[in-house]
């Protein structure tokens, strides 16, 4: 990871736009490189998103300046630079506490860069992995409800995510939930032609198909999955291994603590085929609050015993 870091990303010190001052990489992806930063005025910490496409793009000589590697592939480079685009425009319009906040987009070094709060706390896989009592009327009411809220604002803004997954999920000491990525989401009333990209265990099935019609249905899945994961500790089966033959066991089977009524949804929510699956996120609402309710009496019986 450091020689990738050395090779292609922009050095300490840096200043873009002379005010963002980059400060050190957080993470390279085949489309991005993410910096931690800071506003040389302000001197608040930042995170600045810069446009690179691995396989179109290189460092020029001045290692600031990014350039198409080949002359075939500077339309397929400005298409990508104009999807980019789209997600800050999106970042822009999405203001919620529970969403990373957006701060400033703009082009120069022959890139695109997307400035935006930088959010303390640990990713959701490694939250659920070091917390070994998850399954809590706090961690249903502080994390999960908050999470749903904001994926139903998504949709509310005629959005859908596309990548909802614990690595794009930041939670705060306090057990908030951030929303962090949205370089897969589009206006699913749109047809955008926009590059799809797959996870393992929380994309859906019409997600590996760039002809498959997409909406909310498709988030429903994602977040299911998300669910899944935080109340049983397992990740669901990949969509690959349940298309011939579905074994996916119900989260009562990894925790028997959920009730049969969240269970029921979240399979709901992962029904293989899109017609299949709930279709919408209140069923998820009405869930949690009866799971709230049940622990929060559980709780008071026990205590009263």
């Amino acid at each position: 990871m450091v020689t990738i870091q050395n090779e292609v990303s922009l050095q300490e010190n840096i200043l873009l736009k002379n005010t963002y001052k980059i400060k050190k990489v957080i993470s390279i992806s085949e489309l991005s490189i993410v910096y931690m930063g800071e506003h040389i005025k302000t001197h608040e910490t930042l995170v600045i998103k810069e446009y690179f496409p691995r396989k179109l793009a290189l460092r020029d000589l001045d290692n600031q300046t990014i350039i198409s590697r080949l002359p075939s592939t500077k339309k397929k480079y400005a298409d990508w630079m104009k999807f980019f685009s789209g997600e800050a425009q999106i970042m822009k319009e999405l203001v919620n506490g529970n969403i990373v906040q957006y701060y400033d987009y703009f082009e120069a070094n022959g890139s695109a860069y997307i400035i935006m709060a930088y959010c303390e706390g640990q990713l959701l896989d490694q939250y659920i992995r070091e917390n070994q009592e998850i399954y809590s009327a706090d961690f249903l009411r502080k994390t999960l409800i908050p999470l749903l809220s904001a994926v139903k604002y998504i949709h509310k803004n005629g959005i859908i995510h596309r990548d909802i997954k614990p690595s794009n999920i930041m939670i705060d000491e306090e057990g908030i939930p951030r929303i962090l990525d949205f370089g897969s989401a589009v206006y699913y009333k749109k047809d955008e032609g926009h590059a799809i990209v797959t996870t393992t265990s929380y994309s859906p099935l019409e997600l590996h198909s760039a002809s498959s019609k997409q909406g909310i249905p498709t988030d429903i899945y994602s977040l299911a999955a998300i669910f899944y994961y935080s109340l049983s500790g397992v990740a669901p089966l990949d969509m690959s291994q349940r298309l011939i033959e579905d074994g996916m066991k119900s989260v009562r089977k990894h925790n028997p603590k959920v009730s049969p009524i969240m269970s029921g949804i979240i399979m709901w929510g992962l029904a293989v085929q899109p017609k299949k699956r709930c279709f919408s996120l209140r069923f998820f609402t009405i869930s949690i609050l009866l799971e709230v309710f049940i622990l929060k009496t559980k709780s008071l019986m026990k205590s009263l015993n």
